[in-house]
C-alpha cells in the first residue's frame, strides 16, 4: 500500500492566523462593550436606548425651560418680582 503525503502547512498562513483571530476576537469584544448599553435595550424589555437624561431644576422643570439654559441667568418672572420690590422702594 501506498503512503499517502500530508501537505505542510506554510507558517506564514499560520502565523496569520495567530495574528488576527486575537485581534478580531479583541474587536469584537470592544464592539460589544463600547455598544452594551444599546445591545441591552435591544434584546430587553426596554424599547429606546437608555441615554443619558439632562438635569435641570425644579423651577426649569415646572416653567419648560430647556434644561441647558445656565442657573445664573435669572428668570422672567423673578425678574419681574425684583423690578417690582426696586419700584417700591
Amino acid at each position: 500500500m501506498a503512503a499517502t503525503k500530508r501537505k505542510k502547512k506554510s507558517w506564514f498562513k499560520r502565523l496569520v492566523f495567530y495574528v488576527c483571530v486575537p485581534l478580531v476576537v479583541w474587536f469584537v469584544a470592544f464592539l460589544i462593550w463600547f455598544y452594551w448599553s444599546d445591545l441591552r435595550a435591544l434584546f430587553g424589555k426596554d424599547k429606546a436606548p437608555m441615554r443619558a437624561m439632562p438635569k435641570a431644576g425644579r423651577s426649569e422643570k415646572a416653567e419648560g425651560i430647556p434644561a441647558n439654559r445656565s442657573e445664573e441667568k435669572i428668570l422672567d418672572e423673578d425678574r419681574k418680582r425684583l423690578e417690582d420690590i426696586l419700584k417700591r422702594k
